[in-house]
């Protein structure tokens, strides 16, 4: 389970209100997913988040074809994607596309965003074909 810490709290409070927002720097405007206490382009420690619509298309993508722990052990093949979004500077979110056999995942495919509610307090964004 992800456990939030200060620089991560707002996309997991977001989630669990199903939404999606990608943290952007305040000072360049740079877009970062995973979020990060520093801007990659221009080292700023301010930031904002955006609201996004959730849509976009594989960038690349991997199938798991083994557990690497025992936790997945159920999912196995399960796919690790990389979703460019087509707002939000074309962020890459990584994530899964869920119901989607791995012989019909393809790099280009159209994504939106869907909210997996695995707790009470925990809600994981993932991806459906669109």
């Amino acid at each position: 389970m992800p456990e939030p810490d200060p620089v991560t709290a707002p996309f997991w409070s977001a989630a669990r209100e199903g939404r999606l927002v990608i943290q952007r720097c305040a000072d360049c405007g740079a877009f970062r997913q995973l979020p990060h206490v520093l801007c990659a382009k221009c080292q700023s420690s301010a930031c904002d988040w955006v609201a996004s619509e959730g849509r976009g298309t594989v960038f690349t993508y991997t199938i798991v074809t083994h557990a690497v722990h025992p936790a997945t052990a159920s999912a196995v093949p399960y796919n690790v994607v990389l979703v460019e979004l087509d707002d939000c500077g074309r962020v890459l979110v990584p994530g899964n596309v869920v119901d989607c056999p791995p012989e019909a995942l393809h790099v280009g495919m159209p994504v939106r965003v869907v909210f997996d509610r695995v707790s009470d307090d925990v809600c994981i964004p993932r991806f459906a074909r669109s």
